[in-house]
């Protein structure tokens, strides 16, 4: 019953989406058109209501501007994409359908999903609607306030399939000062954890993505070639990869992160990166994901360095992240290396992307069943429309270790191949 009101909301959502998208396109040719890669961005402003393609589609990213949305937005503010004193609304439905086939009844090793969705058998196809978001973000002049709402099929244990999954306030305008200060809940600002593959995540993401339950504090610096984050954070369990020995509440907890930018002429831009967070999920004996209590709990931090190359047409990336200690449950420390690259073309006269993602994670000693993962996408996206991306993924996964009892769930042995297609609708 409740797929069929999920499916019955997720296809009436698009069809709002759709009709909203393409009004704001003929709303735009009176109101202004933002132009990016070549292709128009329509946005429209009504008073007190806006709406912006270009800055929706950053926002709603998964896979890009991952630990930085607050910086996107001020930066979308002092560009003009947002309107000051103005409440702009954006939305994204995405869809896939996922064919699925291993070396192993029941395993498969694909980040992206979580174990309970696949079969028991060695192969499946399926269709789900993967998230249905809706957010605003409203300004006065020196205030931002940002809150997300989404729909999400693939919710860990003890969420719920609606969330209210980001709420943030910052104060700071960038044309007065490059400082400012954010409360809420959110994405903490740690690593990078790009992925250019259409719809997939990396393992250093699926390892070390922080979320907050709690709201953390953000403290930022933001020039136009660095930035950087200081986030002060509860000691409470948090979402993936967020906890700490007693989880008290106090504020012990903490991440900084920071980025600077350099030109290296003829168009080509170098990106380089560093973080450090104090409390991770790493830090018990129990091997669980999370564990609620455990042996010799102490904290177990982990730092990250991530380097981008950029042209006109092509990026390049590579991220390591690390813990500073070893998992008691492995007696191993824990980390994720991710090597990748784009090149932005043509398909079929649409504007595409041709992405190559590989990514290794590690956790146990050499020779383990549970010793490490390999991830490799081919990945190609095409904007069809303005606001409709299409996409398609061909995955690639060697050894299966979920990072639930990995010493007793690890197999080396499974290999899996997957082919994902699936459609994006933003406003």
């Amino acid at each position: 019953m409740t797929v069929s009101i999920f499916k019955g909301a997720a296809q009436a959502a698009l069809a709002v989406m759709l009709c909203t998208g393409l009004a704001g396109q003929g709303l735009a040719q009176g109101a202004g058109v933002t132009e990016s890669a070549g292709q128009s961005r329509a946005s429209w402003h009504g008073g007190l209501l806006a709406t912006s393609l270009a800055y929706s589609e950053t926002m709603l990213d998964r896979q890009s501007h991952v630990t930085d949305k607050i910086a996107v937005a001020l930066r979308a503010r002092q560009s003009g994409l947002l309107g000051i004193n103005q409440l702009t609304f954006g939305g994204r439905v995405l869809g896939t359908v996922i064919h699925e086939s291993t070396n192993t009844p029941g395993k498969f090793p694909i980040l992206s999903r979580l174990p309970p969705t696949h079969t028991s058998g060695t192969s499946d196809s399926y269709g789900v609607i993967n998230d249905i978001t809706l957010n605003v973000t409203a300004t006065t002049p020196l205030l931002t306030a940002f809150v997300q709402g989404e729909y999400t099929e693939v919710e860990y244990p003890g969420q719920n399939e609606i969330q209210l999954r980001k709420a943030w306030l910052a104060i700071g305008d960038l044309d007065r000062a490059p400082f400012y200060l954010a409360v809420g809940r959110k994405t903490v600002n740690f690593g990078n954890f790009e992925s250019y593959a259409p719809f997939s995540h990396t393992h250093n993401a699926h390892y070390f993505w922080a979320q907050t339950k709690d709201p953390l504090i953000e403290i930022g610096y933001l020039s136009e070639r660095t930035d950087v984050a200081l986030s002060i954070i509860r000691n409470h369990r948090g979402n993936r990869v967020i906890s700490s020995p007693s989880n008290d509440g106090s504020f012990t907890n903490y991440a900084v992160n920071a980025a600077h930018r350099m030109s290296l002429g003829n168009g080509m831009q170098l990106r380089l990166g560093a973080g450090y967070l104090r409390g991770t999920i790493y830090d018990s004996r129990i091997a669980h994901h999370p564990p609620g209590v455990g042996v010799d709990r102490g904290w177990n931090g982990a730092w990250d360095v991530n380097a981008t190359l950029s042209g006109a047409r092509f990026d390049l990336m590579a991220e390591f992240t690390q813990t500073t200690d070893r998992w008691p449950a492995t007696d191993h420390k824990v980390s994720a290396l991710t090597l990748q690259g784009r090149y932005r073309g043509a398909f079929l006269g649409r504007p595409a992307t041709y992405s190559l993602s590989a990514s290794h994670g590690n956790q146990g000693g050499s020779g383990t069943e549970w010793e490490s993962m390999t991830q490799v996408i081919l990945g190609l996206e095409v904007d069809v429309a303005p606001n409709v991306t299409l996409g398609a993924e061909y995955m690639f996964n060697d050894g299966f270790v979920p990072l639930i009892m990995p010493t007793v769930t690890g197999d080396a042995s499974v290999q899996s191949h997957s082919v994902i297609l699936g459609a994006r609708l933003t406003f």
